[in-house]
């Protein structure tokens, strides 16, 4: 590898690790929404250098959560039940759409990841209710896995990439609120129901089940004392 490949290495390695260091810091609220995001602060914050942060910027505004605007720079989106309305209508449409594909290409293999992912979920589930705070971080990494499992099954590149942004802009609302509202057992039930419903195949009411359980991100959402001034849309 020559001096260029070699510096070429090195800037994606910085640029990934801004990337996910940004990310993180957006999705736990470290870094606060509506916050101008300054290169010379950043490169204090993260001790990386101007080019893979704007790089890493540019990723995440297109992944939504940056704001990326000609002569002002880049900022964090503002935070609003107005705008998780719009997230939650749209991953009922993406998730839906990739579920009821899943079923219709069933096979053992995705029936396998399927079951797979909703054990370790389930596993968790039954303890929210008693250590919901030592627990949660990692409910959160395997209710993740186990939305992702129903999307595979799909076979579509595009459709979980946009499962995925849609999640993650939904992710970043349910860590604002979550400290201030327990995970209710009507999710934890919705898990096994929507499991039941992909096993045997009945598309329709899977993805009934899939729809009222995204919705509930909303529902908790608008409960929550974090946007009480709000009018709900």
């Amino acid at each position: 590898m020559n001096n260029a490949d070699m510096a070429s290495s090195d800037n994606s390695t910085l640029t990934q690790r801004a990337y996910a260091a940004l990310r993180q810091d957006i999705l736990s609220g470290a870094l606060v929404a509506g916050a101008r995001l300054r290169i010379e602060a950043l490169k204090n914050r993260y001790g990386i250098g101007p080019t893979p942060l704007r790089e890493a910027l540019s990723r995440l505004a297109a992944d939504g959560f940056v704001l990326s605007e000609e002569n002002r720079g880049f900022s964090i989106p503002p935070m609003s039940l107005a705008d998780l309305r719009d997230i939650t209508d749209q991953r009922k449409l993406v998730e839906c759409a990739a579920l009821r594909s899943a079923i219709e290409r069933m096979d053992d293999e995705f029936e396998s990841q399927v079951l797979a992912a909703y054990y370790k979920l389930s596993r968790l589930d039954e303890r929210l209710g008693s250590d919901t705070g030592e627990v949660l971080p990692e409910w959160e990494a395997r209710h993740r896995a186990y939305h992702r499992a129903l999307n595979l099954g799909a076979r579509s590149p595009w459709l979980t990439k946009f499962q995925e942004i849609l999640y993650d802009q939904a992710d970043r609302y349910r860590r604002l609120y979550l400290p201030h509202t327990r995970v209710p057992q009507a999710v934890v039930v919705d898990h096994k129901e929507i499991l039941d419903a992909t096993l045997d195949r009945n598309a329709g009411r899977a993805c009934e089940l899939l729809a009222n359980h995204i919705e509930r991100v909303f529902q908790i959402a608008s409960q929550s004392p974090v946007f009480a001034e709000e009018v709900r849309p």
